[in-house]
């Protein structure tokens, strides 16, 4: 089994999708994993892809060159080891973070900057800015060793520190 990751960005227009997927299905993939959004104007798509057959980065990345020139994306191609995949990071809970007030820099780095000194994982994250409001919302993964008490404290000092509003909620995950 090979595995790859694929990126791709350009202008937001219909048909990047099925482009993309036309050429995997056609070339015997299975799409394992992905995120695909819009921002502002432009259109991003991160796929982790699977194939039983023999080709390289660069057949594949060759397979897409069309669809590049067509909807005028950047595509690149990686493939990952399957240890890579199969390594599994020890959770201990997972959480839903959610801040928002008036727009200014540093929110999104004080935020993060606080959970990485905790050795807290950010597995998804999302801004959006609406006028003068912005919104961060986040899915992190604590270690087992770390107190939810101590980080909400530091929390609430960076609340207080940039006049922001931060909830933290525990989530219940399904293991799959």
């Amino acid at each position: 089994m090979k595995y790859f990751i694929i990126t791709a960005y350009g202008k937001d227009q219909p048909g990047i999708v099925a482009g993309l997927t036309k050429i995997l299905f056609e070339k015997g993939f299975n799409i394992e994993d992905s995120a695909m959004t819009r921002l502002n104007n432009e259109f991003t798509v991160m796929l982790v892809v699977t194939t039983e057959e023999d080709i390289s980065e660069e057949e594949l990345k060759k397979a897409f060159e069309n669809l590049e020139k067509e909807k005028q994306l950047s595509i690149s191609v990686k493939e990952i080891p399957e240890e890579t995949l199969k390594e599994k990071r020890e959770i201990g809970s997972v959480y839903r973070l959610v801040v928002y007030g008036a727009d200014k820099p540093g929110i999104v780095y004080s935020v993060a900057k606080l959970l990485a000194d905790k050795n807290i994982n950010i597995a998804d994250l999302r801004t959006e800015k609406s006028k003068d409001l912005y919104v961060l919302i986040s899915q992190v993964e604590f270690p087992k060793d770390v107190d939810e008490e101590v980080v909400k404290a530091e929390l609430d000092r960076l609340k207080d520190e940039m006049n922001i509003d931060i909830s933290l909620e525990k989530e219940e995950v399904v293991e799959m």
